[in-house]
This record gives C-alpha cells, structure tokens and sequence, in this order.
C-alpha cells in the first residue's frame, strides 16, 4: 500500500521527535566532534524539504560512519528512505531525485528497478504515441489529398462541359475559340492532338473514395473532342467509361458498387445535376430546356447550341456530353397578300376536242 504525504510527514515527525536527546548530552557532543561533523550534522537538522534531509542523513552517515550523531541520524533515515521510495513509487522524477541523494542506500536498488520500469512504460506509451501520430499525420494528409483529387475531378470535367457549352462559332477554326480554350485545351498537358478530321484531348485523374474503412483508389478517364470538318469547328464532346457514375461517386463521396443499380442511378443523377450547374450560365434553363427522351438524361437547346447529356446504356458504352450547333429552320415561303390582276383572267380548261 503507497504512502500518502500525510502519512510520510507523520512518520518523519514521530522519528525525530524519537531521536531527539537531552541537552546536556547535546552540548558534550559538540565539544568533542569536529567542526566538519558538526556542519553535517546540522544541514541534516535545518534541511527545509524531505529529499534535502535525506541528502544530509546519506551525507552523514558516509562520511562520519562513528559520528556522535550517527545513531540519530540512522534512526531517522532507516524509516524516512522507505517510506519515500513507497510514497515515489509512480513518479518516475521523484525517483530519480531520490537516486541523485541516495545513490547507494537500502532501498536504491528497488528504486532504479521502478525506475526503469517507469522509463521502459514511459517510452512504449511515448513511442505508441508518436505512431499514432505518425498515422494520423499521414491519414490526415491522405485523406486531404483525396479531396483534393476529388475536387480536381469533379471541377474538371464541369469546366470542360462549360467551356463546350460556350461554343458559339461553329465553323471557325480552333484558333478562334476562346482564349481559356485554347490555352485549357492546347497548351496544358496532356495537350489535345489533332488532325483534319478532329481533335482529342484525353484527361486522367486519379482520386481515392471512401470504401468501408478503407480508402479505394479510382483513376477516371476522359476524352474531350472536337469535331472538325474542312477546319472548321462543328461540335464537341466529352465521353469516357463510367464518366457519370465516377462523377456522382466523387460528388457524394461515396463508392458505387457495380452491382447497385440504385446506387448507380443516384450517382447518375448527381452528375446530371453538377452538369445542369455548370451549364446554367451558358445554357439557363429557364429558356434553353428541352426534352429529353431517354438515354438522353439532359437536354438544352438555344442560341445555336444543342447540348445533349447521354448515358450508356449497353455494356461497353460510355457515357457522352455532345454539343453541336442547332441547324437552323429553313425560311418559309412567303403567301401572296394580292389578288392577280384583274386584266390577267384565269386560263378555263381547253375546251373538248380541242387539238
């Protein structure tokens, strides 16, 4: 059972007051030790803190093992070293103070066996705990690397369906689209290639999504085109394998497993939302819906631009963004707003026999 302060306090107390001599005896004593014994012995009686007086008592009883006051002194620490190694047995720093007073007394030993003990506890629950850290730090950064990525993703493949949604010069050579075209398109890598008939600028992003307890790690792929003919611009898209159900997963922050038509049809709707969004200031809704017949899952119609949103349907399909110039209506034929003269009869049918 530990020592409580109290309970040391009392038993320190009840050993001096037990040690304590007449004064007779006491003047005799300094009269015959030396003026050294004597100065040891009096830092042991004026020490003002328990680890000072058993400096004093483990000072004196080395040094003056005959002193005059020898019997005093052991009295008091053969009860005081005890009970402090007890009172210390959890703190670790106690008994190291103890040890630097008391390197070589009775109870040294148990001490620098606790004491390692403490030490060896010390360092597993430190080393424990910079693991830990160490794990935290780096599920912390992975996991802001995967909403990064994630984000990158999902705002990725919005500025793309914006910037085809924004197309208004069909006809014209790449040259003349936009400057944030060109520069998105042509001059960031992976740059677009291209040849007479079109050209193709394919993007991979990698990001992690949450799985379980794990993170899952996905690589979504996509082709943004252009349609060219002779040159000219006249029409563009953007397509890749499970590009909507990437996108939606990536959105929601939740895997979609390939066999969860529910999952799979919500992660669909999300990404028609997010590409609803980022075609709004383009392509407004409120004058540019049309209706959209499945597979067709968002359709928008005005100032010279069709935008179709086309999920796959069959295996092996992939799910499209197709923008193409809406042809316009062909010039009705204006009606007479005159009666023919009236100088002009109409021809009567020939009559018969007639040759």
């Amino acid at each position: 059972m530990k020592y409580g302060r109290a309970r040391l306090a009392r038993v320190l107390a009840f050993a001096i007051a037990g040690a304590a001599l007449p004064s007779c005896a006491e003047v005799e004593r300094r009269t015959t030790s030396s003026p050294d014994e004597y100065a040891a012995y009096r830092r042991f009686r004026v020490a003002g803190t328990v680890e000072r007086k058993l400096a004093a008592s483990y000072d004196y009883l080395n040094r003056h093992p005959q002193g005059a006051w020898r019997d005093e002194i052991e009295k008091w620490f053969s009860l005081a070293e005890p009970a402090y190694v007890k009172v210390a047995w959890d703190d670790a720093s106690r008994l190291r103070l103890f040890l630097k007073v008391v390197p070589d007394g009775a109870d040294s030993g148990k001490a620098v066996e606790r004491l390692v003990e403490l030490e060896m506890t010390e360092e597993y629950r430190a080393r424990g705990e910079r693991a830990f850290e160490a794990h935290a730090n780096e599920l912390e950064q992975r996991l802001a690397i995967a909403e990064t990525n994630r984000r990158a993703f999902v705002s990725g493949v919005g500025g793309w369906v914006r910037r085809i949604a924004g197309i208004r010069r069909w006809g014209g050579r790449t040259s003349e689209l936009d400057s944030d075209f060109i520069f998105a398109y042509r001059l960031t890598e992976p740059a677009a290639r291209c040849d007479e008939d079109g050209c193709i600028k394919t993007v991979s992003q990698p990001y992690d999504i949450p799985e379980g307890k794990t993170q899952s790690s996905r690589v979504a792929v996509y082709d943004v085109g252009l349609r060219l003919d002779h040159g000219g611009v006249q029409g563009a898209w953007i397509t890749g394998p499970d590009l909507f159900t990437r996108l939606g997963e990536a959105v929601r922050v939740a895997a979609v497993p390939e066999t969860d038509l529910v999952a799979r049809a919500e992660a669909i709707g999300q990404a028609t939302q997010l590409i609803a969004l980022s075609v709004e200031r383009v392509l407004p809704a409120a004058r540019c819906s049309a209706e959209a017949v499945s597979p067709v899952v968002l359709h928008r119609a005005c100032d010279g631009v069709d935008l179709q949103v086309v999920s796959a349907v069959n295996l092996g399909e992939e799910d499209r963004v197709i923008v193409e110039p809406v042809a316009s209506p062909a010039p009705a034929t204006a009606a007479p707003d005159k009666p023919a003269p009236p100088d002009k009869p109409a021809l009567s049918a020939a009559p018969s026999g007639a040759p």
